[in-house]
């Protein structure tokens, strides 16, 4: 069996936001109960993934008693983590409150005059095997028996195919939303419906999402959000994406994000076997190398490479997701002009770049363009927001611009991407009811109960005209006629 590496996972420092790049997993197992966690930690991989996962704390102490036959005793937890005797059981509880909530330990019980934490048996005995080479589940992969070397794919190879294949998915993305394309590949059938249930691209034709035209797909507000977010935080969200769609078909979506653990957990450069590795989700495995998550020379075969994709699920290996640079990654300059310099010959940069600003000048490794009202507001109609367009180029800012005195964006073009927002938001629709008067008398005393009663959206005085709530009419009515009978009568 092949065994895995336990070190914990690299740590990245991103000039961005600090997000944990997991966020979409985290918020799909916050909503997990008991058994389905039962059924995820029969898998080895899976225990030692989530052990990674969670903050050093908690890992230790699961690290110090997991050989123990004992519950943990609150009072074993304050010597080690050298507490106060004295802290409060509430203060404790939360201290492990991440294993808590991976159902890692159960609540708190009082057994014996002490207060203590069980451990989940199922997740112990996983851990454990996953430790020591015991297991029996094949969850980190089964290499496959090849009879010859010929063919087999470098790691370079596998990093380059993994790359250019979800970058075509993102290269797809943003073109939708450009008025002059640009030549790219067209993901799969698949593919562009998960695009679609996620949100992440919509149909203009089809406002209630219910009927798709999936070649007319363009680009949304939360898509192009998911453009900014980094590599191992995209991976993620597209899985659980995924895993969400295999639940709206009442499919077993534990043995498939299982199947995502155990690949986080191979090497890469490695080859498995699919039908002993993942017997029971072959469909899904398939469905991963749509997305460069897996390296098949041929669907039928049974050999396949995990890609760097996703080795670094788990590990959090910066190293091999070229993407992830830090200095990739920052290679704007703004100037007070509007002027836009970009040190990049990155396809994706600089069409996501080209959703926004004007390009004018491009060199093989440099491209020269300018934030424009027209190119903005184009983009802006497309569901983008100033927000966003601030967020990348903050982001995405070249360390030269850092020698100069903050704030990193001069406040003069953070304000007109903003006012730029803002015009497409001076007109509101709303549904409206017009009441026209011809007596100032029943006018005034109308507009009068309106407005004390909150129905009243507008008033022209000069010309009688009243405009009320739609959900008021009728009330509103009552009272005109009323009114109306009571000036006749002389009341």
């Amino acid at each position: 069996m092949v065994q895995p590496s336990f070190s914990h996972p690299t740590k990245r420092e991103d000039a961005g936001p600090s997000t944990s790049p997991t966020a979409a997993l985290d918020a799909f197992l916050d909503n997990q109960h008991q058994s389905y966690y039962e059924e995820l930690y029969k898998s080895e991989a899976v225990c030692l993934c989530i052990l990674r996962s969670l903050p050093p704390v908690c890992r230790h102490i699961i690290l110090h008693i997991l050989w123990s036959h004992q519950p943990i005793r609150t009072v074993d937890v304050k010597l080690f983590l050298q507490m106060d005797l004295k802290t409060p059981l509430p203060e404790l509880d939360e201290v492990v409150r991440p294993a808590l909530n991976r159902k890692i330990l159960h609540p708190m019980i009082h057994k014996k005059a002490k207060m203590q934490w069980p451990m989940n048996d199922t997740f112990k005995r996983g851990l454990r095997n996953a430790l020591t080479g015991l297991g029996t589940s094949n969850s980190f992969g089964v290499p496959f028996e090849r009879d010859t070397e010929e063919g087999i794919p470098t790691q370079e190879e596998l990093v380059a195919y993994g790359e250019d294949t979800f970058e075509g998915i993102l290269k797809y993305m943003v073109s939708s939303g450009l008025e002059i394309g640009f030549p790219v590949a067209r993901p799969q059938e698949e593919v562009l419906q998960l695009l679609h249930a996620s949100g992440l691209m919509t149909d203009p034709s089809d406002p209630t999402g219910q009927n798709p035209n999936i070649n007319r797909l363009t680009i949304t507000s939360k898509g192009f959000q998911f453009l900014l977010e980094d590599r191992q935080t995209q991976l993620w969200e597209i899985l659980m994406y995924y895993l969400s769609a295999k639940e709206a078909n009442s499919e077993r979506s534990a043995v498939v994000l299982s199947m995502f653990f155990s690949l986080g957990c191979m090497q890469l450069g490695q080859d498995y076997s699919a039908s002993a590795s993942f017997p029971h989700a072959q469909a899904a495995l398939n469905d991963l190398a749509q997305y460069g998550f897996i390296y098949r020379s041929s669907e039928d075969t049974d050999q396949f490479f995990p890609t760097h994709l996703a080795t670094a699920l788990c590990s959090g290996d910066a190293t091999v997701t070229k993407s992830q640079d830090a200095d990739e990654k920052r290679f704007l300059i703004l100037e007070t002009n509007y002027k836009i310099y970009a040190y990049t010959s990155n396809e994706l940069e600089i069409a996501i770049l080209n959703l926004f600003v004007d390009i004018r000048i491009r060199y093989p490794n440099l491209v020269v363009g300018k934030l424009d009202r027209k190119n903005v507001k184009a983009a802006m109609e497309k569901g983008i927001s100033a927000h966003q367009i601030i967020s990348y180029l903050s982001s995405h800012a070249h360390p030269q611009m850092y020698n100069s005195p903050p704030p990193l964006l001069h406040p003069t073009i953070v304000d007109q991407l903003h006012l730029w927002d803002r015009e497409r938001n001076r007109l509101k629709a709303e549904d409206t009811v017009m009441f026209e008067f011809f007596s100032k008398e029943l006018f005034d005393d109308t507009e009068a109960e309106a407005r004390a009663n909150a129905a009243l959206q507008h008033s022209i005085p000069s010309q009688k005209l009243l405009f009320i709530e739609p959900h008021t009419k009728a009330a509103i009515t009552e009272f005109v006629k009323e009114r109306q009978a009571r000036l006749r009568s002389g009341i």
